[in-house]
């Protein structure tokens, strides 16, 4: 990685300085000493979004550790996963921290916003005790018919 200077910028080697941002990041010692390095958002995004939920998760575990029913204030930043019993909530964190290991391997926030909206998606449902009872509930047989395969219709 090159240093590059105030001065490159305004001359042949801005060119230079940008690809290697892109390609990676790029540094620039300002007139006063100080280093800065430039990256592509998309990383910079990407590292921020993990960092953030990295504590989310650690004050989310340190209260799991505590107790069993944790309160949505308890989990902060990820109080949704006091709608889960134990077993969902262990499977939701171990998906957010292996979304968090993709999502900087990658440097890419995609996996890390998936993973969380779809978790707090499910929540959101299990919130609502109607739905709640379909998808946790009991199943009886007479819950299900029998229909028949589809046939060609002269409609197509």
């Amino acid at each position: 990685m090159s240093m590059f200077q105030v001065s490159d910028l305004a001359g042949a080697r801005r060119r230079e300085f940008l690809d290697e941002a892109k390609q990676s990041s790029a540094s620039l010692r300002d007139t006063d000493g100080s280093v800065l390095v430039m990256l592509e958002a998309q990383r910079i995004a990407a590292l921020r979004e993990a960092t953030a939920t990295i504590t989310q998760l650690f004050a989310a575990e340190a209260v799991l550790a505590r107790t069993a029913a944790p309160t949505p204030v308890e989990l902060g930043g990820l109080a949704w996963l006091s709608e889960f019993d134990s077993d969902d909530r262990a499977e939701a964190l171990t998906e957010i921290r292996n979304a968090v290991v993709l999502t900087v391997a990658s440097e890419d926030p995609g996996p890390l916003r998936e993973v969380l909206h779809a978790w707090a998606t499910t929540a959101a449902v299990m919130r609502d005790p109607l739905r709640r009872a379909v998808h946790s509930g009991a199943v009886d047989e007479s819950d299900f018919i029998e229909v028949d395969a589809p046939q060609p219709s002269d409609d197509a």
